[in-house]
């Protein structure tokens, strides 16, 4: 693995989690975008897990465990994909 390898694999992992987070605690208005990324923009998400090396599906199916409990929390404006 080269450096340029791991480097561009970090940066994706880092698109991730920053929709993650913004998913979990952002804005409105991010909380939507985020939510739109990780649950209804196969293509774009697939081929953003690919390059951080995380499997799309797993991490979905976890996602959604996670949202059930902040959705127990505070209701999204949008329901969870399911």
């Amino acid at each position: 693995m080269t450096e340029e390898f791991i480097a561009e694999r970090r940066l994706w992992m880092a698109v991730v989690v920053n929709a993650i987070e913004e998913w979990k605690a952002g804005s409105l208005r991010a909380r939507r975008a985020a939510q739109h990324f990780l649950f209804e923009t196969d293509n774009d998400f697939n081929s953003a897990c690919a390059c951080a090396g995380l499997d799309p599906g797993n991490l979905r199916s976890k996602l959604l465990k996670i949202g059930r409990r902040v959705e127990m929390q505070g209701p999204l404006a949008r329901p969870l994909a399911a």
